[in-house]
């Protein structure tokens, strides 16, 4: 038997941003259920956990550490457990419990530098000794280091350190490595500053990655901003493992927060009473017949929105489609998609913001799910599109790739459509031909529904891999 903890920003259901949440709030407990595993995981008590999980942590413990240069910093430790998963928290009301955001402030680094050591010092009093550390994105990446300097002889773990998007690195003043206590130490400068994740990629024992594309595409020049040589010398040590889903919260079948449940059996009389519902939601009157395209994302150049501004004016003119948009982001791309709206009010949807009920009725009530990515280390949004038969219209990069296979009209297999080049008018084309499968050959469009909603990928593959990676690294 072996201990993991996970130490993270983000973990769904306590608070989310992007994906990061979702991974971790859903691999460690598939992990959990193989047996000969006890995994845990420790994230920020945050203001804005909700107000059920606030009131349900316990405290565990709480200290006083010495941190930037002050004595006697606050740290508390709190507990809850959901399902089989233990829960810890650290508290501290200046850096996490008086603001509403989980990320951008000024003194951001000070925070998860904090966070890290807080850890670490938790660890060394709470009865729990982990045998592995799993490390998630910049915000914790400095644990490796610190494991191997300032807590060598104090704390015995092996360290996994995952990317799930390497282009947020933790990029700060190089002074800012003070806040560590540990003396300048080369591997966490980078190009004048101090990265958090140049220095996690050079001390982790192991380096995963979200998809095995992502993997090799992060050794480029094109992706790999900057690391890609420091990436290159891992060697072995860098490995893709593609995420999943949690198919207890996204499937057509159970799913509480949709009109009509259906499976594979009942999908199109299912996914045309949703998109009424969806409809009705919204207060829109587009003609039922017609094809919608759906989009649930970040509102920023890495989803490939300048594709779509690029086409979608002329598209909406000539083409029989309705688009509806769920999303925040860059105020460019915002007003954008409200123009647009305006422009085309009997085709186009944008509603500005998020809501999870909201882009679960998406998911079940639209036909076509579009995500031009420039890049993308997984994505979700596709795999959720494809258990709810909604098909997905891809560019081929990172998860994307390992996610959906093309159409092939002649071998009558695929899941979805994609284009290779980061181009608008490729895009275009492959929007049009899964139209013209829409309107003229519902029997392969059936096909491709059906395709759809048989493919897995829950986390239960995922989850065996990481178990033998984790098996492996304590050899």
């Amino acid at each position: 038997m072996f201990n993991v903890l996970h130490i993270t920003a983000e973990c769904s259901p306590f608070v989310k941003i992007g994906g990061l949440a979702d991974v971790v709030g859903s691999l460690p407990s598939e992990v959990k259920r193989l047996r000969g595993n006890e995994v845990r995981v420790i994230l920020p008590f945050y203001k804005s956990l909700p107000k059920i999980y606030r009131k349900k942590a316990e405290d565990v413990i709480n200290f006083n550490i010495t941190f930037s240069e002050e004595d006697n910093v606050y740290v508390g430790v709190k507990q809850l457990k959901k399902a089989n998963i233990l829960y810890y928290f650290i508290d501290n009301e200046f850096y996490f419990g008086g603001r509403d955001d989980v990320y951008g402030y000024a003194d951001d680094s000070a925070r998860f530098a904090f966070f890290q050591i807080a850890v670490l010092e938790a660890i060394m009093r709470i009865d729990y000794k982990p045998d592995i550390i799993h490390v998630h994105d910049w915000h914790t990446a400095m644990v490796p280091i610190l494991l191997k300097t300032k807590y060598l002889d104090q704390i015995n773990a092996k360290t996994i350190l995952t990317i799930h998007n390497l282009a947020y690195q933790g990029i700060f003043p190089l002074e800012d490595f003070t806040l560590f206590g540990m003396k300048y130490d080369s591997r966490i400068e980078y190009e004048g500053f101090l990265n958090f994740l140049k220095t996690g990629i050079i001390t982790s024992d192991l380096i995963t990655t979200v998809s095995p594309t992502y993997a090799t595409e992060i050794l480029t020049d094109y992706f790999g901003y900057g690391l890609q040589n420091l990436l290159k010398q891992k060697g072995e040590s860098l490995i893709g493992i593609l995420n999943g889903i949690d198919y207890n919260e996204f499937s057509p079948e159970t799913d509480k927060l949709i009109k009509f449940n259906y499976d594979i059996n009942t999908a199109a009389e299912g996914k045309l009473k949703n998109k009424k519902a969806l409809f009705k939601e919204l207060k829109i009157q587009f003609e039922l017949d017609k094809p919608v395209v759906g989009i649930i994302s970040r509102l920023v150049s890495q989803k490939g929105i300048d594709l779509i501004k690029r086409v979608f004016d002329e598209m909406l003119e000539i083409d029989e489609f309705c688009f509806i948009v769920l999303g925040s982001g860059n105020q460019e791309y915002e007003d954008y998609f409200n123009q647009l709206q305006k422009r085309f009010p009997n085709k186009v949807k944008a509603h500005i913001g998020y809501s999870n009920k909201l882009a679960h009725m998406i998911y079940a009530g639209v036909d076509m799910f579009l995500m031009p990515s420039k890049f993308e280390p997984c994505g979700l949004g596709q795999i959720i599109a494809l258990k709810y038969g909604t098909i997905p219209i891809v560019r081929e990069t990172g998860g994307l790739v390992d996610t959906v296979e093309p159409y092939n009209e002649y071998l009558k297999s695929g899941n979805g459509f994609s284009f290779t080049n980061f181009n608008a008018h490729d895009m275009m084309h492959v929007i049009r031909y899964a139209m013209h499968l829409y309107y003229h050959n519902p029997k392969s469009w059936n096909l491709l529904i059906n395709n759809a909603m048989s493919s897995d990928f829950s986390w239960k593959q995922s989850a065996k891999t990481y178990r033998k990676v984790y098996k492996n690294l304590l050899k």
